[in-house]
């Protein structure tokens, strides 16, 4: 599959999950970079937010999406294959 439609099959995944799950625009802007495996200082860099701010995101992202860790999470998009 070429790279621009694992590229897009991968953002319509999320946006599903998103949506499905109830996320705020701005979660939805942490949860793509979780997805991608960014961590916590590269979210807080990238959308120039407070660490305390991201923490507070991804607490909530967790509990909408009924995850626990950081790896669950993009097990979750990647199980959507």
């Amino acid at each position: 599959m070429e790279l621009s439609a694992r590229s897009a099959l991968w953002e319509n995944r999320c946006e599903k999950i998103a949506e499905r799950c109830g996320l705020t625009p701005r979660e939805r802007e942490v949860f793509r970079l979780l997805a991608r495996g960014r961590n916590s200082p590269y979210i807080q860099k990238e959308l120039v937010i407070t660490n305390n701010t991201v923490k507070a995101h991804v607490k909530h992202i967790y509990q909408k999406l009924g995850v626990s860790s950081h790896q669950e999470l993009i097990d979750l998009v990647d199980e959507r294959s």
